[in-house]
């Protein structure tokens, strides 16, 4: 798996070079289709909202959580995510992301000309407690040290679930209950359901007082210069009553809240490390950066604010065009319930699954020139992205409801490091044949050496 991007590259050239630019793989006897073509995969997205029978690995943790549910379960939730990750609301986080960077910042002052460290543990930490506190609210000294805990299960229950993956004979639940992976789950498991449960029964007086929220909103109408904070815990528990009159479940909110926890922690810490990977390895690209974080948001003591962060156009178009060499989620796959007719003519049967691989979409030639697997943050200005050429936050109805809540996140933290710090490539770091990355894959994509960089203090 350590030259994943080469293998990647090579499996999307060849299923291009096909007359209907797809690959049909056969395991026993299941039918699975290959494609990198982002027209093909654009319907395929739009059309087929199941998702592979593999992500039932994901139940133990997420139960039916929006992420993977089947449909029939995703579709009203979906609704209710979308109100709770309104702009008016997403925004005002950036006040928790730039409270949790600056902890960060002071983090790394201790590894200024240290030689090589891995910057993912540090960022992971700061996304977490950054998606604890926006789902929560405030987050106590004591809180942040059951985070770790609560990171820790989460990480050893994805290690175990991507080990399950690559063992067909695991897959059989049966089978998969007898060995000793699967009380090791549970185990982690339970440590994580206890924390939401905890944290839950811990806002539930709050969450109480239907009216809290609206209360609050009332409260800017006369005094709009303090905006109201509201954790999604309580976005999430208002909307859903908008829907079904009892609201959530204890059950059905703790599953939804374990997904934002997942995917507001690793998915972030990923895409912000393999831009500062990006950034380190580019340093041309770092001065832009930081000369444009100098004349757009000036005062460094001027709290950061979602109206200035916008602004912020090529750190924004370097960011994407890091998720766009390299993607968290590499890999993604869709159920055919029904045929499903592609642009090529192509026509997917009832029953077989579509292995789509996005980064193979994102290297395209076809869409992004002979130059595709090189780092150039201008093609996301120059206003040519190609419309089916960027899937980092997937397409169509199942795409990424937390797009902008990423992208604040990401941008805020990478601000504050920039602004104290310069990023210099690590040493001794060993990379493919082709110049990339050497990459891992533990349900998301990892750098081998844990994106090591290197920090070095910024003359002011």
């Amino acid at each position: 798996m350590n030259d994943l991007v080469t293998t990647l590259i090579q499996l999307a050239f060849q299923a291009n070079k096909r007359k209907h630019k797809a690959v049909s793989i056969w395991v026993g006897p299941k039918l699975y289709v290959y494609m990198s073509d982002g027209d093909q995969v654009n319907t395929v997205l739009r059309t087929a909202l199941d998702k592979h029978y593999i992500y039932k690995f994901m139940k133990p943790i997420l139960g039916n959580g929006s992420v993977f549910a089947p449909v029939h379960i995703w579709r009203p939730r979906r609704k209710i995510l979308i109100s709770s990750f309104a702009p008016r609301y997403v925004n005002n986080f950036v006040s928790v992301f730039e409270a949790h960077s600056k902890i960060l910042a002071v983090q790394l002052e201790s590894k200024v000309g240290k030689g090589n460290i891995g910057c993912f543990d540090y960022l992971v930490s700061y996304a977490l407690i950054s998606i604890c506190e926006t789902i929560f609210g405030e987050t106590s000294d004591t809180q942040r040290t059951l985070d770790l805990t609560f990171f820790n299960a989460l990480s050893e229950c994805l290690k175990y679930i991507t080990k399950r993956m690559k063992k067909p004979w695991l897959h059989v639940d049966a089978i998969y209950k007898l060995s000793p992976m699967y009380a090791m789950q549970i185990k982690y498991t339970n440590i994580i359901y206890q924390y939401i449960d905890n944290m839950i029964y811990a806002k539930q007086e709050h969450l109480a007082d239907n009216d809290a929220i609206e209360k609050a909103d009332e409260r800017v109408k006369t005094d709009k210069s303090q905006p109201p904070f509201h954790s999604f815990l309580e976005l999430v528990v208002k909307n859903s009553k908008k829907y079904n009159e009892k609201g959530y479940t204890h059950e059905e909110l703790r599953e939804e809240i374990i997904v934002l926890a997942i995917a507001g922690s690793d998915t972030i810490a990923v895409g912000t490390s393999f831009t500062m990977l990006m950034l380190a390895q580019h340093p041309d690209v770092q001065d832009k950066v930081y000369k444009e974080i100098q004349e757009i948001l000036g005062d460094p003591d001027k709290p950061l604010e979602a109206k200035d962060l916008i602004k912020l156009t090529y750190t924004t178009a370097v960011i994407k065009e890091s998720l766009r060499l390299y993607p968290p989620a590499p890999l993604i796959t869709r159920h055919c319930h029904k045929d499903l007719e592609l642009p090529s003519g192509l026509v997917l049967p009832t029953g077989c699954d579509v292995i789509i691989n996005i980064l193979g979409v994102q290297r395209n030639p076809d869409y992004w020139g002979e130059d595709a697997n090189e780092f150039k943050p201008e093609r996301f200005i120059s206003g040519h992205v190609p419309p089916n050429g960027f899937i980092a936050f997937s397409q169509g109805a199942r795409n990424c409801v937390g797009q902008q809540y990423a992208i604040l996140s990401m941008t805020t933290v990478l601000v504050t490091i920039l602004r104290r710090y310069r990023l210099k490539p690590a040493t001794n770091v060993r990379r493919t044949k082709d110049n990339q990355l050497r990459l891992t894959y533990q349900v998301l994509t990892k750098e081998v050496n844990n994106f090591a960089v290197q920090v070095e203090r910024r003359e002011q």
